[in-house]
């Protein structure tokens, strides 16, 4: 499973794991029940990054110990007791102080009432360091996956589907699976930036260096298909959201063409996204015929719809359709569905066998959350995945769920499975039926979500059972609320600033403008989880799915996925508050949100809610979790809720040396670094904070807050990319800072986080083309060669050594086009596979001729070799070398040379003495001859000339 310790290494430095020898004792006890797992996976992902664990405090004696939660069954809860370097329980002892500077050190696993005196021990005497080979041997801890996590990740189908319900572990399951397929090139794809992250992580500290593991999202893949070397501006340059506003501007003008569909345009823009645009393939696959351009055939349209809609409905659809074609030159994806546009782009470049390097040799592609991929986009990854299978074995993994589509796909199994098979090959299925994530009460909720779907008609609804096994009984809570319209405003302005809370709506249009800021839609929710969430106005949905026959069923399916994806968001409390609803309303809701015991939940008012709110005690270190969590996951989605959040954590450190500051180093690192994230996030992505925030310096802000983090290295490559991003007085000045961001980030390389590469790499691509155009420009050259080799292995670019190879060839060429042979020597001696006859060059040029001459010897260019001995002079090897040339047009010189020079050798001794000065002058002008030379006559003298003499200037007479 795994590589010998000694040849294991990761691409980044692991964090340091010690573990006490009686929890060690402790977890091999309970090797072989749930317990022992997480723990497993507790260690696994402390290893990774301990920055996004949950952990609760203790206090009194002892103060300082965190406590991981490790489950249980039937109400008995265990926790893991553990500190990092810097903690107060290990400070009193000086064993620790030569501890790694980074490490975490776990002392025992208790039940959650035992709160005895915990002695930290002694760090050499009674602690094991575990690395990550240790954790991957499962020597000392059970492996941390379930049994359908490892079937599933040990499987050898060339097509495999992980089908699972909301917090069953799917990602994990995943990341497992690409690491077990051994492949040396994995392409691992997901929708979020933060989850690709996590990914990044996961693969750099926890796998082998010496397999490549290229993380990106699904946009970025795309990009990277049509332009491998990110060279190409794109072609569409409008947003999903602007093509959306764009599509309901235009379609307003034929309003009275819309039928069913003029009072729902976004419905109607789902519709067209999903069946079709999204729908239409450029080559048969499955049940979906080929497209000429990128939209559905009207006759397969008509045919596949009308059943479901309706003869006016589809009708009117495609009248919409043909309507928006005529007024514009553009095509309609490139209008309306940009990023379905760049996926038929990608899709016609890899049936034209113009497959990227970049992407070649890849020989396993995961994919997270493929019920977001409408049939196009999946067509562009199975198109990838056929290509690679026509040369060598390569593996195809995805992963979702069917009822949790956030985005207009109407995804089914089926038609994906009709797809794999007509493409690659028959799937093997995996489900995994227990929810992992939510404790009892939600996770019976969400079970509960899926009855919804008989709401449907039966061709409608998701495939499989809505039923998850529910293993979690740690303890929740599920509020229902029932508040006047002129109360929601105070309401909604105290849970907004509740750390760890999120306020989803459904539909905002009914809410106080100045708290949109802070309320997520289902979609932005997508991907996150939150301790508590607030579900706002959901009642009123669900009285539409319930009691109105909508016009388009994808409506309802979708309203259906979004609440259950809401729901499944928290992890430890739901709260549900309804805006002045009427009696069915509360009815409806209550049902759903009833107990176990089948009891309707009815609702409270608003003060009840306050109250149980209120009685929430938290110590400080949890809600400064809470609000790192939320920082981190509302960056994209939520800016300026992150960027206080993010704020509000380091706020809440207090001040080193006051009294109730927080003194763990670990966790006053931890919030100053999700700061400097967020304020790189945001800047780095060109996002404006809201005018009242006062318009902050947000790359001044992440070079302080790494810098209080103590990173002192990352803080200085965070100024560094900021500085690129301002505007340069001159190109060379915006060379020059090119050039220092990434002698910074190579600097920094062991303090480098993932979500830095995941932001960064796909940037610096444009760094790199704009070095590559000015290369050949004086040192550069040298520089480039100093420089970049070191960055492209910090970014993990999957092509590095071919970036590396074409770099030195390069800056060879133009050392020597410079005529600085010597530089461009000392690159080719040190290249593995540099051009011997670019090394003879330089030998030839350098008067290094014996060399040049043995050098192009070697490479069979014997007319080089020639010409370099007779350079040298080497009369003799060059005498050789011309015999064993048939044709020479200096053959016939040498050889006559080398009888003269055996003429030569009979000379007379007493030839000087003997020899008259005639005869010798005879001599002298048979060589003359001989050699074809003839001396010039002597000119002329001429007469010498008289100059005339320059008359001497006298100084002026005196005054």
């Amino acid at each position: 499973m795994s590589q010998p310790e000694l040849d294991f290494q990761t691409a980044r430095p692991a964090r340091a794991v010690f573990c006490h020898q009686e929890f060690l004792d402790k977890l091999a006890a309970r090797r072989n029940d749930p317990i022992g797992k997480r723990t497993s996976l507790l260690l696994q992902r402390m290893a990774i990054d301990i920055a996004r664990l949950h952990y609760k405090g203790t206090s009194g004696v002892n103060k300082g110990w965190r406590r991981s939660r490790l489950g249980g069954s039937s109400g008995s809860h265990f926790y893991a007791w553990w500190t990092a370097t810097g903690g107060m329980p290990i400070k009193t002892d000086a064993s620790f102080d030569d501890a790694p500077a980074e490490a975490v050190f776990l002392r025992d696993i208790r039940h959650h009432d035992d709160h005895a005196p915990l002695n930290p021990g002694n760090l050499g005497d009674d602690y094991l360091p575990l690395t990550v080979p240790d954790l991957r041997q499962a020597e000392y801890a059970p492996e941390p996956w379930t049994p359908l996590q490892t079937k599933f990740a040990r499987a050898h189908g060339v097509v495999r589907i992980l089908k699972g319900h909301p917090g069953s572990g799917k990602t994990t399951a995943l990341l497992h699976a690409a690491d077990s397929s051994q492949a040396e090139r994995v392409l691992y794809l997901t929708f979020s930036s933060d989850l690709a992250a996590l990914a990044r992580d996961y693969f750099d500290r926890y796998c082998s260096r010496t397999r490549t593991f290229t993380v990106l999202t699904y946009q970025a893949f795309l990009q990277q298909l049509l332009d491998p070397l990110g060279t190409r501006p794109s072609e569409i340059e409008i947003t999903p959201a602007e093509g959306r506003a764009k599509f309901r501007r235009d379609a307003l003008n034929y309003q009275r063409l819309l039928g069913p569909w003029s009072s729902d345009l976004d419905s109607l823009y789902d519709e067209i996204h999903a069946h079709i645009v999204g729908a239409a393939l450029p080559e048969t696959s499955g049940r979906f015929p080929k497209a000429e351009r990128v939209r559905l055939p009207d006759v397969t349209y008509e045919s596949q719809r009308t059943r479901y809609l309706g003869a006016p409905a589809t009708k009117a659809v495609l009248e919409t359709v043909r309507r928006l074609d005529k007024i514009g030159d553009a095509p309609l994806a490139d209008r309306y569905f940009p990023e379905l546009a760049i996926a038929w782009r990608a899709a016609h470049k890899l049936m034209a066998k113009q497959q990227p390097s970049a992407f070649s040799d890849y020989t396993c592609i995961a994919v997270d959350e493929v019920q977001d991929l409408t049939p196009l986009e999946a067509f562009v990854v199975m198109k990838l995945a056929r290509r690679i299978n026509d040369t060598r074995s390569a593996s195809l993994m995805l992963a979702g769920d069917e009822a949790q589509t956030v985005r207009a796909t109407d995804f089914e199994w089926a038609w994906l499975n009709d797809m794999l098979h007509s493409t690659l090959a028959t799937p093997q299925e995996f489900k995994m039926s227990v929810n992992l994530r939510s404790p009892r009460r939600i996770a019976a909720l969400v079970n509960r979500s899926w009855d919804f779907y008989d709401f449907l008609d039966k061709q409608d609804r998701p495939s499989g059972t809505g039923y998850a096994e529910i293993e979690d009984d740690s303890p929740d809570q599920i509020l229902y609320a029932a508040t006047p319209a002129a109360e929601l405003p105070a309401l909604l302005r105290e849970l907004q600033d509740r750390p760890g809370l999120a306020l989803i709506a459904f539909d905002k249009s009914n809410l106080p403008k100045e708290t949109l800021p802070f309320v997520l839609s289902p979609a932005e929710a997508k991907g996150l989880d939150f301790h508590s969430v607030c579900v706002l106005n959901g009642g009123p949905l669900l009285q539409r799915v319930v009691n109105q026959r909508t016009t388009n069923a994808l409506v309802r399916r979708l309203a259906i996925d979004q609440l259950r994806v809401v729901l499944s968001r928290p992890t430890e409390r739901l709260l549900w508050v309804d805006t002045a609803p009427d009696s069915d309303t509360v009815t409806e809701v209550s049902n759903l949100l009833r107990s176990s015991t089948d009891v309707p939940l009815p609702p409270i008012s608003v003060e009840a809610l306050r109250t149980s709110l209120n009685e929430e005690e938290l110590d400080i270190e949890e809600r400064i979790q809470r609000c790192q969590r939320d920082a981190r996951q509302l960056v994209s989605v939520k800016p300026d809720l992150a960027w206080s959040r993010a704020h509000q954590a380091v706020a809440l450190l207090g001040v080193r040396g006051d009294l109730g500051a927080i003194t763990d180093q670990a966790a006053r690192a931890a919030a100053h670094l999700t700061l400097a994230e967020v304020c790189f996030l945001l800047a780095f992505r060109g996002i404006k904070l809201s005018p009242e925030l006062g318009k902050p310096n947000l790359y001044a802000q992440c070079y302080d807050a790494a810098q209080a983090a103590s990173k002192i290295a990352l803080a200085h490559a965070l100024r560094a990319v900021g500085v690129t991003q301002t505007p340069a007085s001159s190109s060379e000045d915006q060379l020059n800072r090119i050039a220092s961001a990434i002698q910074a980030i190579t600097h920094a390389k062991d303090q480098i986080p993932g979500w830095f590469l995941i932001e960064v790499t796909p940037r610096a691509q444009q760094w790199l083309d704009d070095l590559d155009r000015n290369l050949e420009v004086g040192d550069n050259p040298l520089i480039a060669q100093r420089i970049l080799p070191p960055f492209f292995d910090v970014l993990n670019l999957p092509d590095a050594q071919a970036r590396k190879d074409r770099l030195a060839q390069r800056a060879v060429k133009s050392l020597m086009k410079q005529k600085k042979h010597l530089q461009a020597l000392q690159f080719l001696e040190e290249l593995p596979n540099s051009k011997r006859e670019l090394i003879a060059e330089c030998y030839e040029e350098l008067g290094l001729f014996a060399r040049a001459a043995a050098t192009y010897l070697e490479v069979g260019d014997s007319e080089k070799a020639l010409k370099c001995y007779r350079s040298a002079p080497d009369f003799e090897s060059a005498l050789k070398l011309v015999r064993a040339l048939e044709t020479h047009p200096a053959k016939p010189s040498l050889e006559w040379l080398a009888d003269l020079g055996k003429v030569l050798e009979r000379r007379p001794e007493n030839f000087n003495r003997v020899m008259t000065f005639p005869e010798k002058k005879l001599l002298e002008s048979m060589l003359e001859k001989g050699l074809g030379v003839q001396r010039k006559k002597p000119a002329a003298k001429k007469a010498a000339t008289k100059k005339r003499a320059t008359p001497v200037k006298r100084p002026p007479p005196p005054f």
